[in-house]
């Protein structure tokens, strides 16, 4: 039996973690393959959630900014993971590091990074920055980039391939009904950002609050994937329709039952929202590398059920969005996923 293991950076929100559980989990209940995963932080909640137990955690010198070191304890634990388990192939997300340790110590080992397009290809940010992050990743014997653009192979990568965004399994088997239900979904990126991000994700959830007085009709509920944001709004008056969630949800328990989701312009929700057809309104917030990145999302995608909004909006406005927005009908699965050809790709390693 093949195996395949599983490397996902767990902060600053899911978005390095879901792609890739989708896949190993495909790969092991369709193809026979023996999985296992690692991730920590937000990641690791995410795989609570989806039942996954005896999963490691990091201390504080485990990680920096672009993840983990490999040559702390979590890099100890990756390293002894590697000794018991004997991959055939090792999928990683967001850890350069990590690629690079392993390219050292198992070079034969067949490596494939699933990448964000601006983690190719991203003027805005720092070029030496790009230069040393894109050396990492073509380290890899495969690299899938999936998102809402497409890129090229800027040279140096034995194989390259872009396609649409890889979605979880949960969201390609949802059913959708449309109710009186609006599901603010703050998203994980709330631990360890940079103060704007965590301000603007309260601003999103006061706007929803803030509307909720002209939206009587309508149950909202904010979604807090983060106890620091949760607490924030915890302390908030709201009306009786407003209800906070202090966790994770489970897809399901929003998609199935989402007249309308306000979010923002992240590569992975949208990608679901255009899959399922749900109403759904997009912020662009957050610091100028990730406004740009989402900008870029919305610009990409420019699907019909999907509306952008600016945070300056008043709170009766955005009511009025809401109404109009929350009235368009469901059209399932314009958006087609990459998960398929991203599976046929590593099958054929």
């Amino acid at each position: 039996m093949k195996k395949i293991l599983g490397i996902f950076r767990g902060f600053p929100g899911l978005g390095r973690v879901v792609s890739g559980v989708s896949l190993l989990e495909t790969l092991r209940d369709e193809y026979g393959y023996c999985i296992d995963i690692i991730s920590y932080l937000q990641g690791n909640r995410y795989l609570e959630l989806k039942g996954y137990e005896n999963l490691h955690e990091v201390g504080s010198m485990d990680y920096c900014s672009i993840g983990l070191l490999p040559t702390n304890v979590m890099g100890a634990h990756i390293h002894e993971k590697m000794r018991s388990f004997l991959p055939d192939i090792v999928i990683i997300d967001g850890e350069p590091l990590i690629i690079q340790a392993l390219r050292i110590s198992y070079p034969k080992l067949k490596i494939v990074v699933l990448l964000n397009p601006s983690d190719v290809d991203n003027e805005q940010n720092d070029q030496e920055a790009m230069r040393y992050f894109n050396a990492m990743y073509s380290l890899s014997n495969l690299a899938i980039v999936h998102g809402l653009r497409g890129v090229s192979n800027i040279g140096g990568y034995k194989k390259l391939i872009s396609i649409n965004t890889i979605l979880r399994r949960e969201v390609l088997d949802a059913y959708t009904n449309c109710t009186n239900n609006i599901f603010c979904i703050l998203g994980g990126g709330t631990v360890n950002v940079g103060s704007s991000f965590s301000e603007s994700t309260i601003q999103i959830a006061k706007l929803c609050i803030g509307a909720s007085k002209y939206l009587n009709e309508y149950k909202i509920h904010i979604v807090c994937s983060s106890k620091n944001i949760y607490d924030a709004l915890n302390k908030l008056k709201h009306k009786e329709n407003i209800i906070l969630h202090d966790r994770i949800l489970d897809t399901q328990e929003y998609y199935s039952k989402a007249g309308l989701i306000i979010t923002r312009s992240g590569r992975n929700t949208l990608s679901e929202l255009a899959y399922l057809g749900i109403p759904a309104l997009s912020f662009l917030s957050g610091c100028q590398y990730r406004r740009l990145e989402q900008k870029q999302n919305m610009e990409a995608l420019a699907t019909y059920n999907i509306k952008p909004v600016s945070l300056d909006i008043k709170p009766n406005k955005f009511a009025e969005l809401i109404k109009e927005t929350a009235s368009i009908n469901y059209q399932r699965e314009v958006f087609i996923p990459g998960n398929h050809q991203a599976i046929q790709e590593i099958l054929n390693l």
